[in-house]
């Protein structure tokens, strides 16, 4: 039976506002899981653009059972850094700007309490090294990520589950668990599995920026032409996702459903067969189509307002259009893959320096271009599908 869950924040006069939410409980098992998808952002990368002409109101999608997208809302005003109003025994020491210590959080940032009252929180917490290179970190200050050492970050957060209904977002800290403080994501597993319910929570959340690159997208992958299908009955409803947790940077991975996504996720991070329907597309070597023109545009008759769509040309596949019905819905995943598009440029320069290098010490010395020439492999092959 589902148990309701609530957050708790402070309010600036230092009284305590709470909100109810129902909560349908967390149905999934596993150590490192339970212990982090999309859910509200208080700072993400590319938050909607106001001055949008497409009907706020109004979700072409709708047909498809699409629901409509959350709208992207600040952290609740007037959070201060405050002792949980007695609710955990010890303090949390902030650190000044430009002074971040070894135990100390980085300056800034908000604090609020969550309790959950389910067996499993629905949640997958990693370390913040390991959300820098294709993950929610990617555009992060690195200062901000350093500083908070190896605390336990909230990756991932299943659909419907006990973090999502308590209101836990991605790039959330996790500080204590059952008024105990917990370091790492291993103990944060082991501190939320045996502590008591309801339990209680306190994350923080850093002054820090998050990337989403995934979502809800109409694809069209099956056919040669570069151009929008004639019908929209001629799209197919995918969950779009650029890297992300479960795959390397340069895949694309298309889901049939969000909720298939979060499968994935699961039964991977368990090292379990992932028993859900997966395609994946390389991006090594892809370009998109007249990108510096920006999203194409196309009208169908039975919809109100135009889709917006980008056009990706992959190495020896037919192109992959992808649409959504406004540019701030396409653009997470649009910079997703020019942000994927652009580290292959770079890396591709940086080879060519280290093969110029090479050969102008070709005369001097043939160990030292025995080493560069294996540096410059292993450059290629770390940048390449296993």
């Amino acid at each position: 039976e589902s148990q309701p869950a609530y957050a708790d924040y402070m309010s600036g006069d230092g009284t305590r506002q709470s909100t109810l939410y129902d909560d349908d409980g967390g149905t999934q098992q596993g150590d490192q899981i339970y212990s982090g998808s999309y859910p509200r952002q208080p700072r993400v990368s590319y938050p909607p653009e106001s001055n949008s002409t497409d009907g706020p109101h109004c979700d072409p999608f709708d047909s498809y059972n699409f629901p409509p997208p959350e709208s992207v809302g600040a952290f609740p005003p007037g959070a201060q850094p405050t002792n949980s109003a007695g609710l955990f025994d010890e303090p949390i020491i902030v650190t000044e700007p430009g002074q971040i210590k070894t135990g100390e959080l980085p300056p800034g940032g908000e604090w609020y309490d969550a309790k959950i009252f389910t067996p499993t929180i629905g949640a997958i917490f990693l370390k913040p090294k390991e959300l820098v290179n294709n993950s929610i970190y990617l555009q992060a200050d690195r200062r901000i990520v350093n500083g908070l050492e190896e605390r336990p970050v909230v990756a991932f957060i299943v659909e419907g589950s006990s973090a999502r209904m308590a209101g836990i977002e991605l790039g959330h800290v996790l500080l204590k668990v059952n008024g105990v403080e917990v370091r790492n994501p291993k103990e944060a597993s082991k501190a939320i599995r045996d502590g008591p319910r309801p339990l209680p929570l306190l994350f923080y959340v850093p002054e820090i920026e998050i990337t989403i690159t995934e979502g809800e997208h109409m694809v069209k992958y099956d056919s040669k032409e570069s151009t929008a299908p004639n019908s929209a009955k001629d799209w197919k409803p995918k969950y779009v996702v650029i890297g992300g947790l479960i795959s390397e940077p340069w895949m694309m991975t298309l889901y049939r459903s969000k909720s298939e996504y979060d499968i994935a996720v699961v039964e991977t991070q368990a090292r379990r067969p992932v028993s859900v329907k997966v395609k994946q597309i390389s991006l090594m070597g892809a370009r998109i189509q007249n990108d510096w023109q920006g999203p194409q545009m196309v009208k169908y008759k039975n919809k109100p307002y135009p889709w917006k769509y980008i056009v990706v040309l992959p190495v020896s596949r037919n192109p992959i259009k992808i649409s959504s019905p406004n540019l701030p819905q396409l653009k997470p995943v649009h910079e997703g893959i020019r942000c994927q598009l652009l580290a292959q440029q770079r890396d591709r320069s940086n080879l060519n320096l280290m093969g110029n290098h090479n050969n102008k010490g070709r005369s001097n010395s043939s160990s030292k271009i025995s080493l560069l020439g294996k540096s410059k492999k292993m450059l290629v092959d770390s940048f390449m599908p296993s």
